[in-house]
């Protein structure tokens, strides 16, 4: 019996411990989510909580500690359930009024505890025994209040703050939730004196009672942990479409700026120049025809522009996988260009799942893809992709002229290739010289 209730209290504080720690990287991971804006409070009632088993588990083991834990264990107690109806009195609040009043709630419940508990120290001291009445006051009188609070006001605050979609897909951890909280509240009654006497006299000596704070303390922590990372994982892939529709929106106004100075103005400089041949054609044939030889130069490069245009827009490989869509990028490349391409692999594949993950990359090879056939005046292109342990190295080079003679550097492409290496948690490496063509050199985590 010894050996279940040693393990019972270890596993109670592990328990609260890790609800502890993990409300509180939610706390600052998750600030944006108004339920997470005051785990604060549910992380140290947690710590406390924890701190209380493990301070009644050593009192067990070390006789030394054994001496002094009829004081500290109350005091403990005390504050993690001053934390728990803390935390539950400020899911009923507004924002507002809990800025305004924090400093004094927290003072208010300490004082329901802090002063009599002195008075009573002083008045059986040294019989420090005689304390443990006031564990089961403040089980009484803090946590089943607290519990029941804090289980109705993140209940209400969860259905207040959140909209219909979202709320049914959390619905079933915010229950877990509530349940688990609701049951911490009532063990606080049923497991300790009096009423533990009266339904099982031997509940608390054989560790059943450690045990079941333990598997309560775990429930509140998936519950809380899975309603809030739903939360935060939803907001997120909103972040992400608004992103993306941003930089669809630039790449149209890009594209369609690029068209009017670009194909427009060639097309009507050959309209001009055609126009201008009808009264030299019957004096001077022989100028006429130099005219329309440039005339047809022009607008071959206007189609060869528009071919490129029409391959910068396309975006049909949505479902591939990298080497697969790479691989039909630069077939489509290779037709609309005529340039030479080439494409090289390394490592051991590593599959990216995310498809939103591997768009940002389709469109990077894209965007560098077309700044070379714009601008390079290159014959080759090539792309390496490697596969490395923890991250994929992308790298995509031409023999053209160079960047620094195009001052293309502020230019939309590399702009938007820029960006998309920062939604992609990548980092970014240019290199260029005269004459020397580019070299683009990317690293993308895998997730």
């Amino acid at each position: 019996m010894a050996t279940m209730v040693v393990m019972g209290r270890f596993c109670h504080g592990l328990a609260f411990f890790t609800l502890g720690l993990t409300v509180s990287f939610l706390h600052f991971q998750s600030r944006r989510i108004s339920l997470a804006r005051h785990l604060t409070w549910l992380g140290w009632f947690a710590v406390c909580e924890a701190l209380y088993a493990w301070t009644a588990l050593f009192a067990m083991l070390v006789p030394s500690v054994g001496t002094i834990s009829p004081v500290v264990s109350p005091i403990l107690l005390a504050l993690a359930y001053t934390f728990l109806l803390g935390f539950g009195i400020q899911t009923l609040m507004s924002e507002e009024v809990y800025q305004a009043r924090v400093r004094s709630i927290f003072v208010s419940l300490c004082g329901l505890w802090l002063v009599p508990y002195t008075i009573a120290a002083v008045a059986v001291h040294p019989n420090w025994e005689l304390l443990s009445v006031a564990e089961v006051l403040v089980r009484y009188g803090l946590a089943l209040p607290g519990a029941i609070l804090t289980a109705v006001g993140f209940w209400r605050q969860s259905h207040r703050s959140l909209d219909a979609p979202l709320l049914q897909r959390i619905l079933p951890y915010l229950r877990v939730t509530a349940v688990a909280m609701v049951l911490f509240g009532v063990l606080n009654v049923v497991l300790v004196p009096p009423l533990s006497t009266l339904l099982n006299a031997d509940l608390m000596g054989n560790g059943a009672a450690e045990w079941a704070w333990a598997l309560v303390g775990a429930a509140i922590t998936a519950g809380f942990v899975r309603s809030l990372t739903t939360i935060e994982r939803e907001i997120q892939q909103w972040v992400e479409g608004v992103e993306r529709l941003q930089m669809l929106v630039e790449d149209r106004e890009r594209i369609g700026r690029e068209l009017h100075d670009g194909i427009i103005q060639s097309i009507y400089a050959s309209g001009l120049l055609l126009e201008s041949m009808l009264p030299v054609i019957p004096t001077d044939p022989e100028r006429a025809q130099a005219q329309l030889g440039r005339v047809m130069d022009d607008l071959n490069n206007t189609i060869q522009d528009v071919r490129r245009y029409i391959f910068d827009l396309r975006s049909d490989m949505s479902d591939e996988d990298l080497p697969a869509g790479i691989e039909h990028l630069l077939r489509d490349f290779r037709i609309n260009t005529l340039l030479e391409t080439e494409l090289k692999f390394a490592g051991q594949s590593h599959p990216i799942n995310s498809m939103n993950r591997r768009r940002h990359v389709f469109q990077i090879v894209r965007e560098a893809l077309t700044n070379t056939a714009k601008h390079a005046r290159a014959r080759w292109v090539s792309v390496q992709l490697g596969y490395g342990e923890e991250s994929l190295e992308l790298m995509i080079s031409d023999d053209g002229i160079g960047m620094a003679q195009l001052l293309v550097s502020k230019g939309y492409g590399l702009r938007n290739i820029r960006e998309r290496a920062r939604l992609l948690g990548g980092t970014l490496r240019i290199e260029s010289a005269p004459g020397a063509g580019v070299t683009y050199h990317l690293t993308i985590p895998y997730t």
